[in-house]
């Protein structure tokens, strides 16, 4: 054979991968018509800056949003994360006895009303029963024992990187069986009312984003995520992930437990894609993450999407409470809940960080290319997958960025996703407390104070490493 015979089949091939690779390059670098009418006004710099100076002038108050004290003992499940520190300090804030809350978490709480007022804090693993049971056994003060108990269970693992059955276990040890253990030991404590933290994740259908040139979009580019069942639980592969799949078999745990009869009522708060918030440095708060990374490379600039304020979820939780106390009849429901903003881009996002954060904290987000990140993280899970089921041998990839880049990534994150919160609003009556921008801006209000004040003390601000900057932040950390 002639090298022209190896060499003429070795060109069509390379041309063939180049027009494939070109075609995903194009259309995930742009938004379809379809989804672009969806998309509110993009966010100038001096919407922005206008925005940043109304909040900081006048801080909004969220406590007129939350319904009223209901006098019960209350304990936090995951309490000292993002959205569980939010629900202790709501109900602080709202007038509940700080004697009658507990939270439940690995970690000690970080939230300066919950350390202020030394909220009772039992350091807890949800995987282990007796652990549990032990939030529980824990003698109350005799002034509130008698009370009655709601439990508010907002722990999760959460990890968007995997999706196949291989790595699913510990997702099922945590949120599965997690939230198993603490309903059942709720249910034995004579708890009321339990309102647990599911994901409107589970509503996201797979996409396939290695798509042929002759498919003018990737399947599923655009979805709406709404209060629907989701889809059957014997397949993982009809989730985005396990991360997803094991939210929805939570999910289903909390809503079968309703039990009107027997007085036990249920229900679960879907918070729609990613949960924002300021007051905890928490890695898992998606704008934090940007922010202690100083940016990072991304090709998620055209796609549309929508955030929501952990204070706007932990509000649902205590409206779902409140609705249920009264005695309407809504329990074993799950409501997706989301900002009361219009969709935007990621790019507004990214020109929110570039123009407000402090100048200590310099902001670069770095375009590369969605086929090539697409293809490394297909390499990435093949070489994940190869090591646990063959070559044990091999060295495990235990950086939690090169872990997040693999192809269910990018279901959480490259489609185009809009949520339909108006059951919540029907039902619950959910006004959110504020809006996406308005939240982001009290977010930036707080980090570029503790900026301002860092460098009065001559100290430095928390920086991501290289690796991670290479990766985008995780939709959502060990308590929610």
């Amino acid at each position: 054979m002639s090298w022209l015979e190896f060499a003429i089949p070795a060109v069509i091939v390379s041309l063939i991968l180049n027009i494939c690779l070109y075609h995903i390059n194009s259309v995930l670098t742009s938004t379809p018509p379809e989804v672009a009418k969806h998309a509110g006004e993009p966010w100038t710099e001096e919407v922005l800056r206008d925005a940043y100076e109304k909040c900081r002038k006048e801080r909004p108050d969220f406590k007129k949003y939350l319904p009223q004290k209901q006098n019960r003992r209350y304990i936090v499940f995951g309490g000292s994360g993002l959205v569980g520190g939010w629900l202790v300090e709501h109900l602080i804030m709202r007038g509940e006895n700080p004697a009658a809350i507990r939270i439940a978490d690995l970690q000690a709480p970080r939230r300066e009303l919950a350390v202020k007022h030394k909220i009772q804090h039992i350091k807890t693993d949800v995987t282990d029963p007796s652990s549990v049971m032990d939030v529980f056994d824990s003698p109350w003060p005799a002034k509130v024992a008698k009370l009655p108990l709601t439990v508010l269970d907002t722990v999760a693992y959460i990890h968007a990187g995997y999706g196949k059955a291989d790595f699913l276990d510990k997702y099922m040890q945590v949120n599965v069986e997690g939230t198993r253990n603490v309903l059942e030991a709720a249910k034995a404590a004579g708890c009321d009312t339990f309102i647990a933290t599911s994901s409107a994740s589970i509503g996201i259908r797979p996409t396939n984003f290695l798509f042929p040139p002759w498919q003018k979009y990737p399947k599923r580019h655009l979805q709406v995520t709404d209060n629907a069942d989701p889809p059957p639980l014997d397949r993982l592969e009809n989730f985005a992930g396990c991360y997803a799949y094991s939210k929805a078999v939570a999910e289903k745990l909390v809503t079968d437990a309703d039990n009107k009869k027997s007085g036990f009522r249920t229900g679960a708060i879907r918070p729609g894609h990613a949960i924002y918030g300021h007051g905890d440095q928490n890695p898992m708060a998606v704008i934090y993450d940007y922010l202690r990374r100083g940016g990072l490379q991304t090709w998620l600039e055209p796609v549309v999407l929508q955030y929501v304020s952990a204070q706007n979820v932990s509000l649902a939780h205590l409206l779902y409470e409140a609705r249920l106390i009264e005695g309407r009849d809504i329990g074993g429901r799950a409501y997706c809940v989301t900002d009361p903003s219009p969709p935007f881009r990621y790019t507004d996002v990214y020109r929110l960080l570039t123009t407000l954060a402090h100048p200590s904290t310099p902001m670069k987000f770095q375009h590369v290319s969605p086929a090539i990140i697409l293809l490394l993280a297909h390499l990435i899970e093949g070489y994940m997958l190869l090591q646990h089921r063959y070559l044990r041998f091999l060295p495990k990839i235990t950086k939690f960025g090169v872990q997040m880049l693999q192809p269910a990534m990018f279901n959480y994150s490259t489609i185009n996703i809009l949520y339909d919160d108006s059951r919540a609003r029907k039902e619950l009556g959910y006004n959110p407390g504020h809006t996406t921008l308005e939240g982001l801006c009290l977010h930036l209000i707080e980090w570029n104070e503790a900026a301002e004040a860092k460098l009065r003390e001559g100290g430095k601000m928390q920086n991501a490493t290289v690796l991670e900057k290479t990766v985008p932040a995780a939709p959502q950390g060990a308590s929610i």
